[in-house]
């Protein structure tokens, strides 16, 4: 395993990390019993870094992460972020929401992240300055951003006095590169760190088929799983290096700078997506995989707006929808 830094100054975090959306969320619905299994296989294999957030499982996905750790007793030892949702807008509830993260992991997290941008009505500054007070309360060390288009990230560098946010988690993979277009200039100007979510197109880089309606239903798995072009250029690296399609996927994001955060329900699985960071690609390898996705640098727009439209949704109806669902 390989290690990088997050930002100027963040946790050193292994080069690929875990994302715990599909365990314990209502969406994949995942098992929270296996979560400590996963973790210690990726722990095995050198991931240090997992990440969740208030809303996957509306805290299921925290608790069984928190669980996870402290059995193992590896807390010492790895880098948990989590995150707090947009629907939190003035620091008294970013503050409310980061002591529902301690309590629910059973510690604070290292990084504290804002989900997504709060309605556009409200100053952007309000919950971020709640994150630079999470940390002087002891809640977490670090704070980061989340779904934050390089635009808004701009913006946000104003917000802060005390600290700089370390990164913004953006949904990043070949078959969705607008980040490049704007998250990536600023942060790469800012000195700020990617970390990128859905990183496979929900297990389409990975060559699984639609077994569920997440995977049914969304408009990168469908574009990339029939995607000729793209997915004969994974197999033709993967073939040469003897390395899964996922491994390649995951390694061309690292080749970007990026930290991506995979998610499985199997712990055999953070074992393959734990070697992505062993997998060396050569220039060529890099250009011929860029060559092939490039129709998705703006297949989906020429600036990141992932939950754009929840920015015209009031707080109150944000966290009640959610609830109504079960979270995310």
């Amino acid at each position: 395993m390989i290690y990088t830094r997050l930002g100027r100054d963040g946790p050193q975090v292994s080069a690929v990390g875990l994302g715990f959306w599909e365990v314990g969320s209502r969406t994949w619905r995942g098992s929270p019993e296996v979560a400590e299994a996963i973790v210690r296989a990726a722990h095995e294999e050198g991931i240090n870094f997992f990440d969740t957030a208030e809303v996957y499982g509306m805290g299921r996905s925290e608790e069984a992460l928190g669980e996870a750790v402290r059995r193992l007793g590896i807390r010492e030892h790895v880098v948990v972020a989590s995150k707090v949702g947009g629907f939190r807008p003035t620091p008294y509830f970013i503050l409310k929401g980061a002591e529902g993260v301690r309590r629910r992991l059973g510690f604070a997290p290292a990084l504290l992240q804002l989900h997504w941008p709060p309605p556009a009505w409200i100053p952007l500054c309000q919950p971020l300055r709640g994150l630079e007070r999470a940390v002087k309360a002891g809640l977490a060390e670090y704070v980061g951003l989340s779904n934050f288009s390089g635009r808004l990230l701009e913006e946000a560098l104003y917000c802060f006095s005390s600290l700089e946010p370390v990164s913004d988690q953006v949904e990043y993979s070949l078959a969705y590169r607008t980040p490049e277009l704007d998250v990536a200039k600023v942060a790469r100007a800012k000195g700020i760190g990617i970390i990128a979510y859905s990183p496979l197109a929900k297990g389409a880089l990975a060559g699984v088929t639609a077994s569920r309606a997440v995977q049914r239903v969304d408009p990168r798995f469908k574009a990339a799983a029939s995607d000729r072009e793209l997915m004969d250029a994974l197999k033709g690296v993967a073939g040469r290096l003897g390395a899964t399609t996922a491994q390649v996927s995951l390694a061309w994001l690292i080749s970007k700078g990026a930290v991506p955060i995979p998610g499985t329900t199997k712990p055999d699985r953070a074992r393959e997506l734990a070697g992505s960071a062993d997998v060396k690609l050569s220039p060529e390898d890099v250009e011929l995989l860029d060559r092939a996705s490039s129709k998705f640098v703006t297949a989906w727009g020429r600036e990141y707006g992932n939950l754009r439209s929840i920015r015209y949704v009031p707080c109150a109806l944000q966290y009640l929808g959610l609830r109504a669902m079960g979270g995310a």
